[in-house]
């Protein structure tokens, strides 16, 4: 499944909730997307294969696949690394 695949206004809801300084959260291709806003500037997106979590309701690192940095627009960030 490509970024196409998720719908624009999904894209724009997520987009949404990220400036007004929300966790987004979503399953897509079977992995999970977690993406945050920097706190130096941008979005985190982190991808995990597994939505196992610890105590406190965070992804568990063992369990990443992927991440980065996106320093473009909330938008930008949530197609980042689809």
């Amino acid at each position: 499944m490509k970024a196409d695949d998720l719908s624009k206004s999904k894209i724009r809801a997520f987009a949404k909730m990220l400036e007004c300084g929300k966790t987004v959260e979503f399953i897509f291709n079977e992995l999970y997307y977690e993406i945050f806003e920097s706190a130096n500037s941008g979005y985190i997106v982190n991808v995990y294969s597994n939505d196992e979590r610890d105590k406190d309701g965070y992804y568990l690192d063992k369990h990443i696949v992927d991440g980065g940095l996106c320093t473009g627009s909330a938008e930008n960030a949530i197609v980042f690394m689809l």
